[in-house]
């Protein structure tokens, strides 16, 4: 027992040494600080990023997690810093931000994000077929595809950044009525670099997996190519939304 305790003695000056070397090691990359509103919830809080530097370029998302006054992010890949870090956020209700900040090995940004409130637009839709949206549980998840964010990083292609926008529970009918924000930057027809869509997508609420995809509008005028529904300042009431139903794997 004794040379049990005697040994452990001994390692813990080492153990301790490497997590202060770790820390450290830590300390010495730079560092992004996205500081938070007192009035804005950090769980309705979104954040894209994409870093560059020696490493290329390294895209992600910060988790969002409630209670938070900010947001922190590691600006360092493979431990190599970052030179530069470019990020899109979104907060409920708020107008989408940009930042571009520069970057030195040791840096230690803070960043405020400032809430601007954004345009609302109501849309009221109807499910076909209704079967799709028949069930306590099915609720429809309203996501905003930032097709321009590829242009924003600097990137040729790569996955879509997207922003969850709304969810709402249609009724046993199919209907739904849901109340987004809209970005004016992205319905000005000449602003094609700011090209966004609305992609509405059916799952079940308490498990999360996916009754239907790729809702898309049956009007063509308010169709994308890419089964999104084109963001608009209004909509006539009552759209039509085709579902593509999941069949079994």
């Amino acid at each position: 027992m004794v040379r049990c305790i005697f040994g452990i003695l001994l390692v813990m000056p080492a153990f301790l040494s490497l997590q202060t070397q770790n820390a450290s090691k830590q300390e010495d990359f730079p560092s992004v600080s996205v500081l938070l509103p007192a009035n804005i919830p950090s769980e309705t809080v979104q954040i894209s990023y994409f870093l560059i530097g020696p490493f290329g370029g390294h895209g992600d998302y910060t988790k969002q997690r409630p209670g938070l006054k900010s947001y922190e992010i590691s600006a360092s890949v493979e431990g190599k810093a970052a030179s530069e870090v470019r990020m899109i956020v979104y907060a409920s209700g708020c107008k989408i931000t940009t930042f571009v900040l520069p970057l030195t090995a040791d840096s230690k940004v803070r960043q405020k994000f400032e809430c601007q409130r954004a345009a609302t637009v109501h849309v009221s839709g109807k499910i076909i077929p209704t079967e799709s949206a028949r069930g306590n549980n099915a609720e429809l998840v309203v996501d905003y595809m930032a097709y321009w964010a590829h242009g924003f990083f600097g990137i040729a292609d790569g996955m879509v950044t997207e922003f969850q926008l709304a969810t709402v529970s249609p009724d046993s009918d199919g209907d739904f009525q849901v109340e987004l924000p809209y970005f004016t930057a992205d319905v000005a027809e000449s602003s094609s670099q700011r090209r966004a869509g609305l992609s509405l997508t059916l799952r079940d609420s308490k498990t999360g997996n996916l009754i239907a995809s790729n809702l898309e509008p049956q009007e063509q005028d308010l169709r994308l190519q890419e089964h999104s529904l084109r963001v608009k300042s209004h909509y006539p009431n009552g759209l039509k939304f085709t579902a593509e139903t999941l069949g079994p794997d």
